[in-house]
C-alpha cells in the first residue's frame, strides 16, 4: 500500500473515531498494519480501541509498540499511563506521566488527561496545577473546567471550583454535570438554581445521564432548603434512572458475603500464621460502608503528627486479585474470595507496600480508608500484624439514606433501590458480626453518631487505641491541609456538627420499606 493510500486510510480512521465507531477504526488499522507494520498511528488507535473495550493488557501492548517505533510519542505514553492506572500499577503510571508533563504544556487535552491520572493515583496536589493550566489554555472548554472544579474541591479550593462551575453554566447552561457539582460544592440559599434545573428537565432531548445529574442536584438543593417532598422526589427519580443503566445482581454480593464467611472462619483464623516482615510499616485500615463517617475518622487521624493519610486506595483488593490469578473484571468476586484464604500473606503484604511506596512519606503509620476493605478484615489482620483495623459504623437508617441520596461514580451499584440497599446492608451487618467474633480486640470500632456528639472523648479514645499520644490538632481536623478525594470532601473542611444525625426521619414515610426490611432481618435500628 502506497503512502498516499495509507494516509487516505488514516483519514478514514480519524473520521470513524470522530463518530466513536471503534469497530470501523479497528478494521481500518488492521488493514493498514498488514502493509505498514510500523505505522505508529494505527497502533495507537488499536490501543485506544482496546482500552475502550476494557482490554487493558492489549492496549498496553499497543502503546508500547508505538513507543518502540517512536519514543517521543507522548500521546501514546499518556494513554499508557492511563491504562496503568486502570490496571492498578500506580507507581508505573506516575513514572510514565512524569515524562509527559513538559511536552503537554501547550496542549489542554493532554494536561487534562495528565491531571486525571494524577488525581486517580492519589496525587491531587500534583493534579491541581496541571488542570489549572489546562483551564487557562481552554477557558471555554466545559469538560476541562468541570474536571478542574472536581480536583479543586478535592484540595480544598472551594471558591475557585465554584467560580469555574459558574463560568461553565454562564456559557453552557445545559451542562448538567456542572449543575450537580455546584449543588454539592455549596449549600443552596434560595430556590433560583432549582428553578433553572427544573426547567432543563422539561427538555425531552436531554440524555439519561444528564437527567440523573439534575435529579441528584435538585435533591441536594431541595434538602438544603428543607423542601423535603421535592428532595425525595428527585432523589428517587435520579436513583431509579441510574439503576436502569447499572449492571448489578444482588445475588452476586450475597454469594460473596457467604463465601467470605465460609472461607474465613474460626478454623482459618486460628490455624493461619501471621505474616512476618521486618519493616516498620503500621497501616491503619479504615473501613465500613460509604457515607458512614470513614472520611471524618481519616481526617481526625491524619491531623496527628505521626499519621499520614493516603486516601482511598484500591491497592489491597488489586493485590489480592492479582495473587489469586483472576483476570476477569471486578475487584470483589466470589472466585477471588475463594482463593484469597490460601494466599501467601507475606507476598500479599509486600506487594501492597511496594505498590503504595510512591505515596508514602516518612511516617510509619499511615491510613488507607477504602470502605470496601471491610470485606477483607481478617485477611488484613493476618497480613499486617502491626496494622490497626478501624471499623466506622453509623445508625443503619442514616447510613442507608446517605448512600441512597449519593450519586457514586462506578462504585456501590447496590445503592439505587431501597430493596437492594437493604439487602446489602443486611449482608454487611452479618459479615461484620462474624468478623467481630474472629478479630476480638484487633477490631477498633467507631460509632459515627457517638463521635459527633462526644467529639473530644471519642477522639481521645480512638487515638489511645492506636497507641498514640493525644494531640489537640485531632480536634481541629477541619484545619488540616491535604486533599480529600471523596464524596465528603466539602464536609471534612467544616467543624464537626450534628446536622446529619437522624436526617432520615424527614423521609421516614418514603423509607419505610427499607426500615421494614432491616427490621425483619433483626437489624437493631436504635429508634
Amino acid at each position: 500500500m502506497a503512502q498516499p493510500d495509507i494516509q487516505a486510510k488514516l483519514n478514514l480512521v480519524h473520521d470513524a473515531l470522530a463518530r466513536k465507531d471503534w469497530r470501523t477504526a479497528t478494521a481500518l488499522c488492521i488493514e493498514i498494519l498488514k502493509h505498514a507494520p510500523r505505522q505508529a498511528d494505527a497502533h495507537l488507535v488499536l490501543g485506544l480501541a482496546s482500552a475502550e473495550a476494557g482490554k487493558i493488557d492489549m492496549a498496553l501492548r499497543a502503546f508500547d509498540t508505538v513507543l518502540k517505533i517512536d519514543p517521543k510519542r507522548f500521546d501514546a505514553r499518556i494513554q499508557k499511563a492511563r491504562c496503568l492506572v486502570q490496571a492498578g500499577h500506580h507507581a508505573a503510571a506516575e513514572a510514565e506521566a512524569e515524562q509527559c508533563i513538559e511536552s503537554a504544556q501547550l496542549n489542554s487535552k493532554q494536561l487534562d488527561l495528565l491531571a486525571t491520572i494524577y488525581s486517580h493515583i492519589g496525587k491531587q496536589e500534583t493534579a491541581e496545577p496541571l488542570i489549572h493550566h489546562a483551564a487557562k489554555l481552554a477557558p471555554n472548554d466545559a469538560a476541562i473546567l468541570s474536571n478542574a472544579a472536581a480536583i479543586q474541591l478535592f484540595v480544598g479550593q472551594k471558591q475557585r471550583a465554584v467560580a469555574n462551575l459558574e463560568r461553565i453554566l454562564e456559557r453552557y447552561p445545559d451542562h448538567c454535570r456542572s449543575h450537580w457539582q455546584l449543588a454539592k460544592a455549596r449549600s443552596a440559599e434560595d430556590i433560583q438554581h432549582c428553578l433553572a434545573m427544573e426547567s432543563l428537565l422539561t427538555n425531552s432531548d436531554l440524555s439519561p445521564q444528564s437527567r440523573v445529574y439534575l435529579h441528584y442536584a435538585l435533591g441536594k438543593e431541595y434538602e438544603d432548603l428543607q423542601h423535603w417532598p421535592q428532595a425525595w422526589e428527585h432523589y428517587a427519580q435520579g436513583a431509579a434512572l441510574q439503576r436502569q443503566h447499572t449492571h448489578y445482581q444482588g445475588r452476586d454480593d450475597q454469594a460473596l458475603f457467604n463465601t467470605l464467611a465460609q472461607h474465613f472462619d474460626l478454623h482459618w483464623f486460628d490455624s493461619t500464621a501471621e505474616s512476618s516482615r521486618s519493616d516498620n510499616a503500621a497501616p491503619v485500615f479504615i473501613f465500613g460502608l460509604p457515607r458512614s463517617g470513614s472520611t471524618l475518622v481519616d481526617r481526625i487521624l491524619s491531623s496527628h503528627s505521626q499519621v499520614q493519610s493516603l486516601g482511598e486506595l484500591a491497592q489491597w483488593p488489586l493485590t489480592v486479585k492479582r495473587l489469586a490469578e483472576i483476570r476477569e473484571p471486578g475487584l470483589f468476586r466470589v472466585d477471588i474470595a475463594t482463593r484469597a484464604s490460601k494466599l501467601d500473606l507475606r507476598s500479599a503484604a509486600e506487594n501492597y507496600l511496594r505498590d503504595i511506596v510512591f505515596l508514602r512519606g516518612h511516617s510509619a503509620m499511615f491510613t488507607d480508608k477504602l470502605p470496601a476493605n471491610f470485606l477483607y478484615a481478617p485477611l488484613l489482620a493476618k497480613a499486617f500484624p502491626n496494622a490497626k483495623l478501624v471499623h466506622v459504623r453509623r445508625n443503619p437508617m442514616d447510613s442507608c439514606f446517605a448512600m441512597y441520596k449519593q450519586l457514586f461514580a462506578d462504585a456501590y451499584p447496590f445503592s439505587y433501590t431501597l430493596e437492594e440497599l437493604a439487602d446489602y446492608y443486611i449482608g454487611y451487618h452479618r459479615l461484620m458480626a462474624h468478623w467481630r467474633n474472629l478479630l476480638g480486640d484487633r477490631l477498633i470500632e467507631v460509632d459515627y453518631d457517638t463521635l459527633v456528639q462526644a467529639q473530644e472523648t471519642q477522639t481521645r479514645t480512638l487515638i489511645d487505641r492506636l497507641g498514640l499520644p493525644f494531640e489537640p490538632s485531632c480536634l481541629e481536623f477541619h484545619h488540616t491541609p491535604g486533599a480529600s478525594a471523596t464524596a465528603s470532601a466539602a464536609q471534612v473542611r467544616q467543624p464537626m456538627h450534628r446536622q446529619s444525625l437522624g436526617r432520615w426521619r424527614q423521609f421516614s414515610e418514603q423509607l419505610e420499606p427499607l426500615r421494614e426490611r432491616l427490621q425483619l432481618a433483626g437489624i437493631p435500628l436504635d429508634d
